[in-house]
């Protein structure tokens, strides 16, 4: 899998870390993979390093539907599995979240948003609004099924809502799809910049009361 950092050679990724942390700005490692490249070979190169480090996952969602359906080649169980593994190992774990699947409700984004504020291991949570690439399996799935995919004034209100369920300690990292190329875009309006959504998104938290974790029932 490209660009899964823990994919390889153990030898390697140790060289590798070992020439990031010997910069002398460097003060921890942030390790983002997949959890189906995490075992117990990782998780103790990991574990000897002297500096904080932080394993971001790609869970996704919790449903094996959507799973299947952006052909991630795990099921949440394996996710589940990883994120525990690494966090008794006292590693600090992080999750990418994908919002906006095809086929999944808002109760259904919320039941992955519940998983994640009841895991104790989860510190750290990066939103994705779900962006589809012309050329991709996906494109050619929601031209053929006719799905419709959020625009961002779609997103930002589920979005906002979806805050309200998560823990209030776990720190939000993104809120947004990183880069988007819109060039590139098969569906969807994505207009605006991340300023402009950002404050969109303040503004709609603000106007309807919501604080991250309030709708989480103690």
């Amino acid at each position: 899998q490209d660009e899964t950092s823990t994919c390889g050679d153990i030898e390697e990724l140790r060289s590798k870390f070992q020439q990031a942390l010997n910069h002398p700005e460097i003060i921890g490692l942030v390790v983002s993979t997949r959890s189906d490249y995490i075992n117990d070979e990782v998780i103790e190169l990991l574990k000897s390093f002297a500096v904080p480090v932080t394993i971001e996952l790609g869970l996704q969602s919790i449903h094996d539907k959507s799973l299947e359906l952006l052909n991630r080649g795990h099921d949440f169980a394996g996710v589940d599995a990883a994120i525990e593994l690494c966090g008794k190992a006292g590693l600090e774990v992080g999750v990418h979240l994908i919002m906006g699947i095809p086929g999944e409700n808002f109760e259904e984004m919320k039941q992955t948003i519940e998983y994640v504020s009841s895991n104790k291991y989860i510190k750290q949570v990066k939103f994705h609004n779900l962006v589809v690439y012309k050329g991709t399996k996906l494109a050619k799935i929601i031209q053929e099924t006719g799905w419709d995919i959020f625009s961002i004034g779609e997103y930002i209100p589920i979005l906002a809502e979806l805050l309200a369920y998560l823990r209030n300690d776990i720190v939000v990292a993104r809120l947004f799809t990183s880069n988007i190329r819109k060039t590139q875009i098969a569906v969807g309006n994505y207009d605006g910049n991340k300023t402009k959504w950002m404050a969109q998104l303040r503004n709609y938290l603000n106007e309807h009361n919501i604080d991250q974790g309030c709708k989480i029932t103690k």
